[in-house]
């Protein structure tokens, strides 16, 4: 007789079939949220770096510019520029009259009593004269700083004036070959670049100190290119042209104010010219390409009249305060206008301090656990710099 042996053919219950449904569905969420931290976690990251590496680069050509605000100006001291009718020098805006959102910045006077004499200082404090960045109840600040151009061989040129009073062209002569040891050139070069060096040559909106010596005093003063032509015959003794004619952007250039302007130092013997670099730090909003949101806020570079350079986006803060003294001697530290309200010349800042330079991540929205925010992420950088060109030229100079 056959004997046949049954299989079992039972399978999951319903209660099995959710129990392990359930504990799957566990540990795909626990899986998923792994990936998800990890993912918010490289995304925070990112943009951490990203902001660092902008905060970094801004802050080291910041520092570069502040540190050298003086550098080759007369004794450090301040340089008195032209006003005729009361149409003061400006600075802070290029060729094509762009200038901060604010609007044109005139330069300051001498001091803030009397008749105003509008001088060209190495350091020039912008206290809230900046824009008020989204969500700060504050204005920004601005910053100029002037140096003296040290790349450019200019002063190995001879300044030959047109005579008969007048200023326009002057006349720019190359030394010969090899140069006289009183032309020192840059490291590397053996004659001076050519004035009209397409890379490192002059261009309209660019400013030069002239100085010579007259009656036994010195002159000086600053005027802005409007062109530059040349050369006439070639290497050692070649001449260019350059005029600084009345009407620049930067309303520099004044043949009729009674001081200040070029047209006062034609007379004395022994001109040299030098570049000079004033640069201006400033805060802008870009628009929003789609018109949607307030905007990028973006840190500018503005170098003599030439175009502003856009630095780092989203910094949403630039604030200073100057250490300083007054009439008296006393130190005023952390003070915002370095003290011109009360009667402190800007040749008596002694420190700078950067109180703010903010920079706010690129989106905002982090969703990591790892962040207790969900806006924007940011950074703060505070230090102080020494003005050693203008302090010790001032404190120990005869």
């Amino acid at each position: 007789m056959k004997i046949v042996t049954a299989k079992s053919t039972r399978g999951f219950t319903l209660v099995e079939m959710l129990v392990a449904l359930a504990l799957g569905m566990i540990v795909l969420a626990s899986a998923v949220q792994i990936f998800t931290q990890g993912v918010d976690a490289t995304w925070v990251t990112s943009q951490r770096a990203e902001m660092q590496q902008d905060l970094r680069a801004t802050s080291d050509l910041l520092l570069k510019d502040i540190s050298l605000a003086g550098a080759g100006l007369p004794h450090g001291q301040g340089i008195q520029l032209p006003t005729n009718t009361g149409t003061r020098p400006i600075y802070g805006c290029d060729q094509g009259n762009n200038c901060p959102p604010n609007g044109a910045v005139a330069y300051p006077c001498s001091s803030n009593a009397g008749p105003c004499v509008p001088t060209l200082f190495g350091i020039i404090p912008g206290f809230q004269l900046g824009i008020k960045p989204a969500g700060s109840n504050t204005f920004s600040d601005i910053v100029t700083v002037t140096y003296t151009d040290t790349t450019f061989a200019l002063n190995c040129y001879a300044v030959t004036f047109p005579g008969g009073g007048a200023v326009n062209p002057v006349t720019f002569t190359a030394p010969n070959a090899p140069p006289p040891s009183s032309c020192v050139l840059p490291p590397g070069l053996v004659f001076p670049q050519s004035i009209t060096n397409p890379v490192i040559g002059l261009k309209a909106g660019d400013l030069l100190l002239f100085q010579n010596t007259l009656n036994g005093a010195t002159g000086q003063a600053i005027a802005e290119v409007t062109a530059a032509a040349g050369p006439v015959g070639g290497g050692a003794n070649s001449v260019f042209t350059v005029t600084f004619l009345n009407g620049d952007p930067l309303r520099l250039n004044q043949s009729g104010a009674a001081s200040g302007d070029l047209v006062n130092i034609i007379r004395g013997a022994g001109t040299t010219a030098t570049r000079i670099f004033v640069i201006t730090y400033y805060l802008k909003t870009q628009p929003d390409p789609v018109g949607v949101g307030t905007g990028t806020p973006v840190l500018m570079r503005q170098v003599n009249g030439q175009p502003a350079v856009p630095l780092a986006e989203n910094v949403v803060n630039l604030q200073f305060t100057y250490d300083t003294y007054n009439s008296t001697g006393t130190l005023l530290n952390q003070v915002g206008d370095a003290g011109y309200s009360v009667g402190t010349s800007f040749n008596l800042i002694r420190k700078i301090n950067i109180i703010h330079l903010t920079t706010r991540s690129q989106l905002p929205g982090t969703r990591s656990a790892l962040m207790a925010t969900r806006g924007y992420q940011s950074f703060d950088f505070q230090t102080s710099i020494s003005a050693r060109n203008l302090s010790y030229q001032n404190r120990y100079s005869f």
